[in-house]
């Protein structure tokens, strides 16, 4: 169903990057699946992981293991572990950005609109995914869940996000698929968009109820809250 959204015009677009800027669910999937293929597990239900993508890779791998077989140590140390390293390896062989994001992100920049990534991902491994993309060049910070003492849904890696651009809350426009990426948003007194085509919604209940400034359908619509016709 089409809606109205307002252009805003913000100076600056913060974005979420699983689930909002990237569509990095498979990699992290086929990841889970190599690290549970090296132990002896069964591959894990595509639909069930997708459900619970955001979760973190322990919790992904308990879902997948069934509980009378699940050794909680080795879910904790090794097997963690051996997914991470999977991952980090094979970051970008299945991700890709969602429809229409990086003719948005040439675009706002075209029009002196900053970007900037504040996710709950590793730094290494957020910086190591965007680095492959044209757009990387341009990003003016990218903020990961060790690069602050706090991370989302504390507003303190959007705060100082602000700080380094040298913006008010309202210049800025958060976008992310998770609560907890609206509640780091509001508390960051920031506006807050829901990316609806990403993970949070099948993972965080009914997003109206989110007390988001903004719901977003598509890529076109945060294009049309951000940039003039």
């Amino acid at each position: 169903m089409k809606h109205h959204i307002p252009c805003i015009q913000p100076k600056a677009v913060i974005f979420d990057l699983d689930g909002t800027l990237l569509d990095t669910a498979p990699d992290i999937i086929a990841a889970c699946n190599a690290t549970l293929e090296h132990y002896g597990f069964e591959h894990i239900d595509e639909e069930l992981a997708r459900s619970k993508i955001t979760a973190g890779m322990r919790e992904l791998l308990r879902l997948a293991i069934p509980q009378d077989k699940q050794d909680q140590n080795m879910i904790e140390g090794e097997m963690r572990d051996y997914f991470a390293k999977y991952y980090t390896d094979n970051i970008n062989v299945f991700t890709k950005p969602f429809d229409g994001m990086e003719q948005l992100l040439t675009d706002l920049e075209k029009a002196g609109i900053k970007v900037a990534i504040v996710t709950n991902k590793y730094f290494d491994m957020a910086q190591k995914v965007l680095s492959k993309y044209s757009f990387y060049q341009n990003l003016s910070l990218i903020l990961g869940c060790d690069s602050v003492s706090n991370y989302k849904p504390h507003p303190e890696p959007i705060l100082h996000t602000l700080e380094h651009l040298n913006i008010g809350p309202y210049d800025a426009v958060y976008v992310g698929d998770h609560l907890n990426d609206i509640m780091a948003a509001n508390r960051a007194k920031v506006h807050s968009a829901v990316a609806m085509w990403g993970y949070g919604p099948k993972e965080c209940g009914n997003p109206n109820e989110w007390h988001a400034h903004f719901i977003l359908n598509s890529v076109d619509e945060l294009r049309q809250l951000c940039l003039k016709d």
